[in-house]
């Protein structure tokens, strides 16, 4: 595990460990793609505070329950979950995500991380090549999930008040996105997406996609290549087992954090072994990083 020492920070009436300096945490992000880091007396506003120190725009999960106004919770099942970087199927995913463990797991899930960069190098020609171009992600999203994440992009207060002309003008302003609007209100959504990035911190071409990832809060997606044939199971297995070559995990303890390179470094997690009620892992994400 790669980490960082905290730095000393004053208030007016005592001493508290915060985070690693911005300029420290930059480094670590481009040398490795992420960072854990140990806190004391450590708290969701605080953890609030240093994602809007690293990132312009905070982004959020349309599936998940808000902790804070900018923190939102980890609620993904007990079942182990496969490498994909967060919000992968999504027009808009984000630059940077960061965990805060508040209550660490006894046994089991450990958060996973895999350099995407590592996987693309790894990849056989031929498996290359299939991916050189965008596939297409498709899957079916409820009326309350798509006004969820247009009033966030929006800005909207009012989810209810989101209308299908206001996802109309989404759809359009993001390039790669078409959508079916079905008769419950849901609609059947379409989204090309790059399986090889460089829009990463260190800008270097990287596997780095949801292919492997969880549908915990969605319905399963259906994964297309531009020649149209379907991404199967046996391609699947073959990213897997290139993945778990490359994967290292984070064991948590109570007030560690994570940053992580989102359009870089694949994560996921192992199995839980222990009550749900015994682990409490909270997410920060954003758009634009803060270099100075």
């Amino acid at each position: 595990m790669n980490s960082l020492s905290v730095k000393n920070a004053m208030t007016a009436n005592e001493s508290i460990l915060t985070w690693p300096a911005k300029s420290d945490l930059l480094d670590a992000l481009n040398r490795d793609g992420y960072v854990v880091f140990s806190t004391e007396q450590f708290s969701l506003t605080l953890f609030s505070e240093l994602i809007g120190e690293l990132c312009e725009t905070l982004t959020f999960d349309p599936a998940r329950h808000y902790a804070t106004s900018a923190v939102q919770t980890v609620d993904a099942g007990a079942d182990a979950v496969g490498l994909h970087i967060e919000n992968g199927n999504t027009p808009l995913p984000p630059d940077l995500v960061s965990f805060y463990s508040a209550k660490s797991a006894q046994r089991g899930s450990q958060t996973t991380v895999c350099d995407g960069i590592a996987v693309l190098e790894a990849m056989s020609d031929q498996l290359r090549r299939q991916f050189e171009q965008p596939f297409t992600m498709q899957r079916r999203l409820p009326k309350l999930i798509w006004q969820r994440y247009v009033a966030t992009a929006f800005n909207i207060e009012s989810v209810e008040s989101v209308t299908v002309a206001m996802l109309e003008q989404f759809i359009a302003a993001v390039e790669g996105q078409s959508f079916t609007l079905l008769d419950d209100g849901a609609i059947d959504y379409r989204l090309k997406v790059k399986a090889i990035r460089d829009d990463n911190l260190l800008g270097k071409p990287a596997f780095a996609n949801a292919l492997l990832g969880p549908s915990y809060n969605y319905e399963a997606p259906i994964y297309v290549f531009a020649d149209g044939s379907l991404i199967d199971e046996a391609i699947l297995a073959e990213l897997r087992a290139i993945g778990e070559r490359y994967t290292h995990e984070i064991a948590w303890r109570d007030g560690d954090v994570a940053i992580i390179d989102n359009k870089r470094v694949m994560h996921g997690r192992r199995a839980i072994d222990v009550p749900l009620d015994e682990r409490r892992l909270y997410i920060a994400m954003g758009l634009g990083v803060r270099s100075s």
